[in-house]
């Protein structure tokens, strides 16, 4: 009686240390889940960007996260008077449904009309302001951003902060004739810089 007693005894120590046993590699393996989650890729990778702003207009990009705290964008923009463009990245340290997001962006915008920047602006050109047809410019922006839905497959933000802008003229002495009203003032190139507040509002379609 006294053996049986004991023979059960071990038989049951050995079940719950193999039932203990499966516990703990199940509990491992879920605490394990959420980390390996964490520190994967983001589910959705590759989308498009459509935005609009000041000072810099509209924009359209593809977007890729190659991890998911990080976000690189590129394309085409336009501010209604010529066409440009750019690309940029953002650091995205959070995945909830509202996060901060910190970013940088440079872009180029190609020769515009100065006629067309004159009527843009409500005035009339010249006759020596309209040989100026080719005005150019460069600029950086810094922002933080209200990113809502970081982590989905729709993400819609809001960018604010500022821009660094330099405008260029190749040749500004139609421009300096106008506004001194001396047609012997003559100039090779005109350089503009600026810092400006900067605004922008836009979403993001993830595809895959």
């Amino acid at each position: 009686m006294t053996k049986a007693t004991s023979s059960t005894r071990r038989r049951r120590a050995f079940s719950l240390k193999r039932h203990g046993a499966a516990l703990a590699l199940a509990g491992g393996l879920g605490a394990a889940t959420p980390a390996l989650a964490d520190g994967g890729d983001s589910p959705y990778r590759f989308g498009l960007m459509l935005d609009a702003g000041a000072p810099h207009g509209i924009g359209v990009s593809a977007v890729l996260k190659p991890i998911h705290w990080l976000r690189l964008q590129a394309g085409p923009t336009t501010n209604t008077l010529s066409f440009g463009l750019r690309g940029g990245l953002s650091i995205l340290p959070m995945q909830t449904l509202l996060a901060p997001s910190f970013n940088v962006e440079a872009g180029h915008y190609f020769g515009s009309d100065y006629n067309e920047v004159v009527d843009w602006l409500g005035a009339t050109p010249s006759s020596r302001s309209a040989a100026i047809r080719d005005v150019t410019y460069n600029y950086v922006t810094g922002t933080v951003g209200l990113e809502v839905g970081a982590a989905s497959r729709f993400n819609f933000f809001l960018h604010v902060g500022l821009s660094y802008v330099r405008a260029g003229v190749d040749d500004a002495s139609a421009l300096l004739q106008d506004v001194t009203e001396d047609p012997d003032v003559t100039a090779r190139n005109l350089s503009v810089r600026a810092t400006m507040p900067s605004v922008k509002l836009g979403f993001i379609l993830y595809f895959f």
